[in-house]
């Protein structure tokens, strides 16, 4: 008969082998209050010597609490920086009176992180909706108590701008929508230069009124890429519109297409009003408006350099800016080109 020993042995080594097989930390303690495994350290990535110590801190806490047969769920919150999160759940195994008992650790950074975008997603869109809708029932009422040929004008004008700008925040969230299926479902070869010709023939006659320039500098070799020709054709003309929106008359805005051996590159730069540096790093974030006041009057939604953003992640590619306040931006654009 095999010793007791033995197939104690046999059963700690079995728990062990399961708790390394989950991809959340694991303290298993036993009946006695010691560890017997524990491989949290590893699979719980923290910034920094501080959050180690304030992990091991809890854990020890919610041993003590155990001793006592308190099994808690708790959420530990490290300031940082960067802020971070942990989830630290106790569970008895069974047995009486003083059970074994696991502690399973978490780091829930990046789902806290995906909650609080949304949170934020809901209440912008909130905000943005109510903006427009608001206006246009308070421009409506006016225009019902009104009998003068001019102000009914001005007024039918407005509500007519109103409800535009409200389309196509509705166009603009549904095309983000469609946009975060990460997938691409209709993958063709396409033809940037050719994408880029549409994109300037397009925005050509608006610029030409505000007394804006555009200009086009085709690739000489076949600047072909794979990918959806909408999705792309979209992140084009989202850059263009917004060089134009940000230039002042006299200005020239160009699309450049250049190919290399592995990438085709998109670049549009302008001469424009430029961002600030403190900027940079937020300005494809949905709704960020560096000057909110000249993109509301624009008629900007603040959701066009997400949908750029999304874009060029959809494709493989990468999307870079500089930009000097007063001087102007550049947006360039590198997508992995289709070998001949």
């Amino acid at each position: 008969m095999e010793p007791a020993a033995s197939r104690h042995l046999d059963v700690a080594e079995l728990w062990s082998r399961a708790a390394a097989s989950l991809s959340i930390g694991v303290v298993l303690v036993d009946a006695e209050y010691r560890t017997v495994y524990s491989d949290y350290a590893d699979k719980t990535p923290t910034g920094g010597f501080a959050e180690r110590i304030l992990l091991e801190r809890a854990i020890s806490a919610l041993k003590h609490d155990a001793r006592l047969e308190l099994y808690r769920s708790q959420t530990l919150e490290v300031f940082g920086p960067p802020k971070s999160y942990f989830q630290l759940v106790t569970t008895p195994l069974g047995g009486a009176p003083h059970p074994p008992f696991i502690i399973t650790v978490e780091n829930i950074t990046e789902r806290k992180r995906l909650e609080e975008v949304r949170r934020d997603f809901v209440a912008n869109v909130s905000h943005e909706l109510k903006t427009p809708v608001g206006g246009i029932v308070l421009l409506a009422d006016a225009l019902s108590q009104e009998s003068d040929p001019a102000t009914v004008l001005r007024l039918s004008k407005r509500i007519l701008d109103e409800g535009d700008r409200l389309a196509r925040l509705v166009t603009d969230l549904l095309d983000l929508s469609k946009l975060e299926e990460t997938e691409l479902h209709q993958i063709h070869d396409v033809n940037l230069n050719e994408v880029a010709s549409e994109c300037i023939e397009r925005y050509r006659l608006g610029a030409e009124a505000r007394g804006i320039r555009l200009q086009v500098a085709l690739a000489d070799e076949l600047p072909v890429v794979s990918g959806d020709r909408w999705q792309l054709s979209s992140a084009l003309s989202n850059l263009v519109d917004n060089a134009i929106k940000y230039s002042e008359p006299g200005a020239e805005v160009q699309l450049k297409i250049v190919t290399s051996q592995t990438n085709v590159e998109a670049i549009i730069s302008d001469q424009g009003i430029g961002i600030p540096a403190r900027d940079l790093s937020r300005i494809f974030e949905r709704f960020y408006r560096v000057d909110a006041d000249r993109s509301r009057a624009t008629g900007g939604t603040g959701l066009g350099l997400s949908i750029v953003r999304h874009v060029i992640e959809n494709h493989q590619g990468k999307i870079d800016v500089t930009s000097t306040e007063g001087v102007g931006t550049t947006f360039t654009i590198a997508l992995p080109r289709v070998s001949a």
